[in-house]
């Protein structure tokens, strides 16, 4: 082969190991660690399910109605189990916070729905008929948070108050 030939065949190796001059992002489905994610691992294997939303915060949600400490819908979420957590109101808006354990939580959390990060962690959204919504988010590589939510009386629909509620469970988690 001439210089020429060997020359270009070399340039057009290197060129695909580089990624087309510069550095290649990292192939979304290949992300398997929260550090892919670039973001800080939360601890929420270290507290209970109920603090990760306030009371207030239950309240901006929409998760509980003024009338909720009297007719048994606590404003601080009522723990189902130890890694759960449960939000209703009197009105047909609730939510069910899980927290799971997994070595695979980064692929576990994205395997359902569309994906979409919440606060840069990788997250899906699984919708289920406007009315019900199940949004996972990892938060660490051994952890990911479920939100199931329901809320046929919410204009902005049951995957919007999940995704809203990941966020303010990212924002009140300690960081790992």
């Amino acid at each position: 082969m001439p210089m020429r030939g060997r020359l270009w065949v070399s340039l057009v190796a290197l060129t695909l190991l580089t990624g087309c001059g510069g550095t290649a992002a990292k192939d979304p489905a290949k992300k398997t660690s929260i550090a892919d994610f670039e973001v800080k691992p939360l601890a929420v294997g270290t507290v209970k399910p109920c603090s990760l939303v306030t009371a207030q915060q239950a309240g901006e949600l929409g998760l509980v109605s003024a009338k909720s400490d009297q007719s048994g819908f606590p404003r601080e979420g009522r723990p189902q189990t130890p890694t759960t957590c449960f939000w209703a109101d009197s009105e047909g808006t609730s939510l069910d916070l899980q927290v799971h354990e997994s070595d695979r939580a980064v692929s576990l959390a994205q395997s359902q729905g569309e994906k979409a990060p919440i606060k840069g962690y990788p997250a899906s959204t699984l919708d289920i008929q406007g009315k019900s919504c199940r949004v996972s988010v990892a938060v660490s590589d051994d952890y990911y948070l479920v939100f199931q939510t329901l809320a046929s009386n919410k204009p902005d629909g049951a995957c919007a108050l999940g995704r809203r509620a990941a966020e303010v469970a990212i924002g009140n988690a300690p960081t790992g």
